[in-house]
């Protein structure tokens, strides 16, 4: 066997493979649940969300080179995510029509060990049944926007939708939010009032 090639094969791996390894590790730890629950919200399927992150890990590897640097990897990760999630959900549920009225779920947990004012508590589960009053893409955008902390660029680069229709998008959200929140603001006011009471 030829001396020099044994001893590259010996060789520990060069600082920019560790440097590439230990970014993609930090990478997966940032991330990985955010994707699991974004992709949960498209298909309440664990094992298919997790093979879909699982194999977008793996193409991100595999493609290192290849991503342009133009968008941020968040915003990638979540594109990428909700389009194989939406794609392996059409091919096993064959049933369900893939369009633009997807589901998707937004559930907020309303922990009561944090509201202990059953005021507050009943507050926070009629906010959270306005937010499911709103069609699935408009959930999608108010997550995404508020739960994720992404800016339009981004939301619409991840729904595949252009800048101006991800204003509007979000903008019908709030309207229709609007129309609810005035019932729950006053309900609000009317209970602060009891409270300082």
């Amino acid at each position: 066997m030829n001396r020099e090639k044994i001893i590259k094969e010996n060789l520990p791996e060069t600082r920019q493979d560790d440097n590439e390894r230990r970014a993609y590790t930090d990478l997966i730890k940032k991330y990985s649940k955010q994707l699991f629950d974004f992709g949960y919200r498209f298909c309440p399927d664990e094992d298919i969300v997790k093979d879909c992150i699982q194999q977008l890990y793996l193409d991100l590897w595999n493609r290192r080179f290849d991503i342009s640097e133009s968008s941020t990897i968040k915003s990638y990760l979540f594109k990428a995510i909700r389009n194989r999630v939406l794609r392996e959900k059409s091919k096993w549920f064959k049933d369900e029509l893939l369009d633009d009225d997807y589901g998707f779920v937004l559930e907020f947990a309303i922990d009561s060990k944090l509201i202990t004012d059953t005021a507050n508590l009943e507050l926070a589960e009629k906010v959270r049944k306005a937010i499911q009053t709103l069609p699935a893409r408009q959930r999608e955008i108010i997550y995404l926007k508020f739960f994720e902390d992404l800016d339009i660029q981004q939301i619409s680069s991840i729904m595949n939708i252009n800048k101006q229709s991800a204003h509007n998008l979000l903008q019908k959200a709030y309207s229709s939010l609007r129309a609810d929140w005035s019932v729950l603001l006053l309900l609000f006011a009317t209970t602060l009032q009891l409270y300082r009471s």
